[in-house]
């Protein structure tokens, strides 16, 4: 089907005669539907839509998904620095690796150390570092 559109170009430092342009556009289209989906209908496919889309905030997950989300971030991120409290004190500075109940991190000032995830009371986000 051929569509013409209303207006011409306006802004030309020679006005040309053109003629109208014509757009052919999409008019319908053919899905094939398979068993499967027949079977689990519309609803449960919006609930899916939205478990994978509705993520947790960083205050809402965890102390153990707090820390998993830090050491996951994708490689192209920076790191993030963070707060860390633990029971004898508390600390600035990235989360490097979580393995057996272990968090490995590192200061500001470059000391690296390991903490026991037992001892860890909260993590709270600072900003991306400048380095990384």
């Amino acid at each position: 089907m051929k569509q013409s559109v209303p207006n011409e170009p306006l802004l030309y430092i020679v006005q040309p005669n053109l003629e109208p342009k014509v757009s052919y556009m999409q008019q319908s289209f053919q899905a094939k539907k398979t068993r499967s989906s027949q079977q689990t209908g519309i609803a449960e496919w919006g609930e899916d839509a939205q478990k994978q889309g509705k993520q947790k905030q960083f205050q809402e997950m965890t102390l153990e998904e707090q820390i998993q989300f830090l050491v996951k971030l994708p490689n192209q991120m920076s790191r993030i620095k963070c707060h860390l409290v633990t029971r004898k004190g508390e600390y600035k500075g990235f989360i490097l690796e979580y393995r057996n109940g272990h968090v490995k991190f590192q200061t500001d000032r470059g000391n690296k150390f390991t903490i026991p995830f037992n001892q860890i009371d909260s993590v709270t986000l600072i900003g991306f570092s400048k380095d990384a």
